[in-house]
Formats: C-alpha cells, structure tokens, sequence
C-alpha cells in the first residue's frame, strides 16, 4: 500500500487511463504480462481488472481473454460505484463522445439546499444547470450547487466540454471519496419537459447526489433527472476484502 492508497486501487486507475488509447474489442496483455508490468501479484491484478469489469470498461471471455468493451448502448447508462469520477469522465472512460450544454452558472440563495450543504441559510451558492449528452442522446438534466465562497472559480469556467469534479481535483486539490445516492420518482416541469420530448408532469428517474471530500466535508449537492428511455442505473456495491484498511 502506498501513500495509504491499495496497490490494486493505483493499478486500476492506471488501467483505466491506458484503456482510453485502445480500441473497442482490443485485447488485454496476458495476466503474466499485466503482472510483471505493474510489478503486483495475480490477486491484486485480478482484483483491479475485476472492478473495471463492473464498471464495464472490460470483458471477460471465457477460454480466449479480457477485452475492451465494444461499447454502444449498454455502456451510455450512469454507473453507480466507488469510484467518484461524475457522469463526463466515467462515460469517456467508456469510450462514449460526451457534449455538455450550460444552460446556467451562477450565484443563487437557496436556503433548503444550502443545509444540504452543511450552511446556513443565507450562504451564497453557484447554481449550474447543465443537458449532459452521449453522442446525440439527452442523458440527464443535472443541476449542481456548490458553495461560492469556497469554489468562486467555478463562476468563470466554462464546462460545455470538461468535467466539473477534474475541475475541482485540479483547481482546488479537492479528493472526492464519497457520493451519496437518493433515487427516486420526481413530477417534471414544463420546461425540463420539453427538453426531454415528453408531457408536462411527467415522472422522470432523479439521483439526488451529494458528494463529500477525504475530510468528510460537503463538496456538492445535485439532482440529475434521466429522460423516460433512458432511466436505467447499474449499481456496483462491493465490500472491501483482502485489502486491510482503505485509508482514503
């Protein structure tokens, strides 16, 4: 373990990275291979291959090998797992072309998400309402809120193509590791509802996600609403094991 972070952990994330240059239905190097690469044991090898399997980044043929995912539309559904990436960067770890259109940045006081937050009543908030798109399909209306005195660069960046939480990591050396997950049924309104083609009222999927950081602080809160075709969420829920203590 170093710097507190599991072996197989650093080995998944290095995976996952080098699958962004290979191509749909390539094939893995050989177990050994992989091994003598990373310098890791079978165990701790197969451990991170099979989280980027849940994830679906991978696929494992019997007899023949372990395979980048083809990709299409099984892969453009949300993953809930433990990995806090947000939507933009799990969905290019997938392969998938990922376009955002900002339809709102800015300061707001909304005092029932503000306790969301952790803070009183009257904190300013930055509010970005943003259409997160796969290709050309609408995949969520999401609207995040984040506190201002804290993130105020967040009000000048632009994030029609960039992930919010990179941002945050890069910016603010802010380590998510943590989303807490509500799924729900919500009524939508007239104007969300025009954006995903269907009547006024409507209930739609919603994911209330509030996100904290290693110091158990509260980063963000968001609620994504999923168009009706595409309500679909995969949640991988793993216990620890093998691994002594995750020291996030």
């Amino acid at each position: 373990m170093a710097n507190g972070i599991p072996k197989y952990v650093t080995v998944r994330d290095n995976m996952r990275e080098r699958m962004r240059g290979m191509d749909p239905g390539e094939q893995l190097p050989s177990e050994s291979d992989l091994c003598e690469q990373y310098h890791v044991s079978r165990i701790t090898l197969r451990h991170a291959v099979e989280d980027l399997i849940q994830e679906g980044l991978l696929v494992r043929r019997q007899g023949r090998g372990t395979f980048r995912t083809e990709g299409g539309p099984n892969t453009e559904h949300e993953v809930i797992s433990d990995h806090i990436l947000g939507f933009y960067r799990q969905q290019q770890d997938l392969g998938n072309v990922v376009h955002t259109k900002v339809l709102g940045n800015e300061l707001v006081s909304e005092p029932e998400v503000a306790n969301r937050l952790g803070l009183a009543d009257d904190a300013s908030l930055i509010r970005i309402e943003r259409l997160r798109y796969v290709g050309p399909n609408l995949k969520q209306h999401v609207v995040t809120f984040l506190p201002a005195t804290r993130f105020s660069k967040v009000l000048r960046e632009d994030f029609s193509d960039g992930s919010l939480y990179a941002f945050l990591e890069s910016q603010y050396a802010v380590r998510l590791v943590e989303n807490e997950i509500v799924v729900r049924l919500q009524p939508i309104s007239d104007d969300i509802a025009g954006y995903f083609g269907v009547d006024d009222g409507t209930s739609v999927l919603a994911m209330d996600s509030t996100v904290f950081d290693e110091f158990g602080s509260i980063i963000a809160f968001g609620v994504a609403l999923h168009p009706p075709r595409d309500a679909e969420v995969r949640f991988v829920i793993r216990a620890q094991k093998d691994v002594g203590p995750v020291q996030e």
